[in-house]
């Protein structure tokens, strides 16, 4: 029977998830603690590799008589889990806040964006169809591809938007036929935690979704029993690059196919037509919310010369007005922190801001310019409430620039000129491109992914339930003398 989402909430022991029940002996425990409430939340197990192999294993179990469910059970079980969602919504939004010290509005956003990509995937679960191809002897032969599930997934998902990356994904998965292994995170334990038992909660079979989470200096070891499972037939990772490339490694040495989402050097251009007011609102939205905690978060401002001495005083008035929130554990600012000193270091300067902390562990925002490539902060994501200013004469300037990273998920463009904006989006290296809005932007119904160092494939929609699917030909001959050399 599954556990009740407000018992989860209250556990002093997170516990695995694996065939339907909770494990909770055997395990050494870490704790959780909270930048926000400054105090320990909860202990939680960290799987070692038998751990690990016990959770494929249920999902391998799981997947052969789960592949065969049939489209419109799969359908109706993601939309009760958006409904057990939206009905324990507050429970989950005050467990969010409690372990990532997001603010509400954050998690409020979470769990409605999250609701929407369950349902959406709900609804395309019924396009998974096959084809019936033209054939070289149409008169005594036939053929099908079908469409299958693909197998057990590792899924592998992050803490700072902990229902959205995850319940897309989960949704994805199931919804596709297939079981996961779900590596949780182990900032965000107990969201993820509840948001699976909405899963079950909803009618999800034991063993279909399994669930681990491990202290870090126990992941590298886990994640690799993991990948070279022999059942494991697919990985989905949402993270760093610098923790991605590491997957990638394992994943060529196993040989697993990969669906990869990463992070970005997000650029916004302000082009002269632009909306001045509200382009800066939006460019300092998309810099510093969730504080700056974003993979696609705006962490670049690229201005054309002729407005940009306006614009940035306008950035900074809408700057000096924002809350960007605080960090999710105590060191994680450190890195943004480095990049600013390297930056201040080599001649940079701050418009507003700088290396100062604030309260609880918070980087004060900063808006900084004349970066330059001989800074970390010119390639590297900076991963904070950190904004840096570019200065360009043409459209093409701007374009180069944008492509200039080794990154390519995001890109914003301000401006009225509908057509200047398609013909520069063309040249951009980059998965998506908003006009007049931010670049942390996502529908449900679209397709999410990037380029170069952001990752491959596609999640949401229709898009990300075909990432768990494989194509299967099946062809026959109305013949049996047929002579297979005329074919």
């Amino acid at each position: 029977m599954s556990t009740k989402i407000s018992e989860v909430k209250d556990m002093k022991v997170v516990p695995f998830l694996i065939d339907g029940k909770h494990e909770t002996t055997g395990a050494r425990t870490f704790p959780i603690i909270s930048n926000q409430l400054q105090r320990e939340l909860c202990l939680v197990q960290s799987a070692d590799s038998t751990t690990a192999s016990a959770a494929a294993d249920s999902a391998s179990k799981a997947f052969k008589t789960w592949k065969h469910t049939p489209w419109m059970t799969r359908r109706d079980i993601l939309l009760r889990t958006a409904d057990i969602i939206r009905r324990r919504e507050t429970e989950l939004k005050e467990t969010m806040v409690a372990e990532t010290s997001c603010t509400t509005q954050w998690a409020e956003f979470q769990i409605e964006f999250t609701i929407n990509i369950i349902r959406e995937t709900a609804s395309k679960i019924s396009s998974l169809v096959g084809e019936i191809p033209a054939m070289a002897s149409p008169s005594n032969s036939f053929g099908f591809i079908f469409r299958e599930a693909l197998g057990p997934i590792l899924l592998i998902a992050p803490w700072n938007a902990p229902t959205i990356l995850s319940g897309r994904s989960l949704a994805s998965i199931i919804g596709a036929g297939c079981t996961v292994v779900f590596k949780a995170s182990e900032l965000s334990p107990k969201t993820h935690h509840m948001l699976v038992e909405a899963f079950l909660e909803a009618g999800v079979p034991s063993g279909v979704i399994n669930v681990i989470q491990t202290a870090r200096e126990d992941a590298a070891g886990v994640t690799e029993t993991l990948i070279s499972h022999p059942a494991i037939r697919k990985v989905e990772f949402i993270g760093s690059a610098g923790v991605g490339s590491k997957i990638a490694e394992l994943a060529g040495k196993y040989l697993k196919p990969l669906l990869m989402e990463m992070g970005d050097k997000a650029a916004a251009i302000v082009l002269e037509d632009a909306d001045m007011e509200a382009s800066a609102n939006i460019c300092i939205f998309g810099a510093f919310v969730h504080h700056g905690q974003v993979c696609f978060g705006t962490e670049r401002v690229i201005i054309m010369k002729s407005v940009a001495e306006n614009f940035i005083q306008l950035l900074k008035k809408k700057a000096e007005s924002f809350h960007a929130g605080i960090p999710v554990t105590a060191s994680m600012s450190k890195g943004t922190h480095d990049k600013l000193v390297d930056a201040q270091s080599k001649g940079a300067e701050f418009i507003l801001g700088g290396p100062q902390y604030g309260e609880k562990h918070s980087l004060v925002p900063s808006i900084v310019t004349g970066v330059t490539k001989d800074m970390t902060m010119w390639n590297e994501e900076t991963f904070g409430p950190c904004l840096a200013v570019y200065i360009v004469d043409s459209d093409e300037e701007a374009t180069e620039l944008v492509n200039d990273t080794p990154y390519g998920f995001s890109t914003s463009i301000h401006t009225k000129d509908l057509t200047r904006a398609l013909n520069m989006s063309k040249e951009l290296d980059v998965g998506q491109v908003q006009v007049n809005g931010t670049t942390v932007h996502g529908d449900a119904n679209l397709p999410c992914g990037g380029m170069k160092r952001t990752g491959w494939g596609y999640m949401n929609s229709r898009w990300g339930l075909e990432e768990f699917t494989r194509l299967k030909t099946f062809t026959a001959s109305m013949n049996t003398h047929e002579n297979m050399m005329t074919r």
